[in-house]
């Protein structure tokens, strides 16, 4: 162990991570098992000046864990912002469209820095890499290119495609967050039921004991920001935003542009307006449909989550989508169904 130090620095130096956290494992596995003989009723005990360089050599392996994970964790931070930019210039690129591609964000390049931050005890800082690097691939999955072409959009259709990819994505995240951190090194193996789902984020096998309390806090909030995310998209200009579902407003003039669905008239508003209710209703349905397919298995249902923040979305017509939806979402969807006074019903059932 005493020139251990530096031979890690000197795989720090050539960029060799791997290498250096195999030794610095290696390391700190000696000096826990010199401790552990030191405590023991035996005569292997140390010297004060011998438990003085333990000391010592504990310190500078916990400084080189440190620089190992700063380094880890800038690459990273590099990477991921070098895909957000480039994948900002592809959206905005107007010939982009034209040509199907894949997006660099699908890789799973990453995946070997993470388990050394795992392995180093950063599971903090692996946490938020690995969320930062999924929070990019998400949002590709919500700049899908309709099915159905960019013309005239069929709505329910897009509004299927967006959530199954986003919901599909999601799941696989969580799945590779519990992966991340459930696969203990062989050193620390613990063995486990078979028969339980290791792949769900409520698995009640042993092996739960290796995910740290604070990374599966940050990670459940993650999710519940990118839901956040997926509302306002699915809730904006991509689905709902092209149903009028507002109650039209007495004497309003009709506005010229291009012919929205539910837009009021004055020979079939109430008609128009209720057929889109309908198109919403089935909308929400699909989103429903794939968070509860998609999440539930990994153990995280979000779909009450989702709920609340598709409500705020409906522009006051939340009661009337609530009645069109399938009876097996009216338990997720009955705060929403709630009695309307006349200030607050549309002005077509005063």
């Amino acid at each position: 162990l005493e020139d251990v130090t530096e031979e890690i620095l000197a795989y720090v130096k050539e960029s060799r991570y791997t290498d250096a956290t195999d030794l610095w494992e290696k390391s700190k596995q000696e000096i826990n098992d010199i401790m552990q003989q030191h405590e023991a009723p035996t005569d292997n005990q140390l010297t004060k000046k011998q438990q003085n360089q333990v000391q010592i050599l504990t310190d500078k392996l916990d400084e080189l864990a440190q620089m190992i994970s700063k380094r880890l964790v800038e690459n990273l931070r590099r990477k991921n912002e070098a895909l957000k930019q480039a994948s900002k210039r592809e959206r905005s690129d107007p010939a982009a469209h034209l040509i199907p591609s894949v997006s660099p964000c699908c890789l799973n390049d990453d995946s070997v820095a993470l388990r050394l931050l795992v392995r180093l005890g950063k599971s903090q800082e692996a946490a938020t890499a690995y969320s930062a690097r999924r929070s990019l691939l998400l949002m590709e999955s919500l700049h899908e290119r309709p099915l159905t072409g960019t013309g005239n959009v069929d709505l329910v259709i897009y509004a299927a495609q967006l959530s199954q990819s986003f919901f599909s994505c999601l799941a696989g995240a969580i799945e590779g967050f519990l992966d991340l951190f459930l696969s203990a090194a062989p050193a620390e193996k613990i063995p486990t039921d078979e028969s339980l789902d290791q792949s769900s984020i409520n698995s009640q096998g042993a092996s739960m004991r290796n995910l740290p309390a604070g990374a599966l806090a940050s990670i459940v909030l993650w999710c519940d920001g990118e839901l956040s995310k997926f509302a306002a998209a699915f809730g904006g200009t991509r689905v709902l935003g092209n149903l009028a579902l507002s109650p039209p407003p007495r004497d309003a003039a009709q506005k010229k542009g291009p012919r929205v669905l539910g837009q009021p008239n004055e020979a079939n508003g109430g008609k128009d307006r209720q057929n889109a209710v309908e198109v919403a209703a089935q909308c929400v349905g699909q989103a429903f449909q794939y968070a509860s397919e998609n999440l539930d298995a990994v153990g995280l249902p979000l779909s009450p989550r989702l709920a609340e923040s598709l409500r705020k979305k409906l522009k006051g017509c939340e009661a009337e989508v609530s009645k069109l939806l399938d009876e097996q979402w009216r338990p997720i969807a009955l705060e929403w169904e709630v009695a309307m006074n006349d200030e607050d019903a549309p002005l077509d059932e005063r």
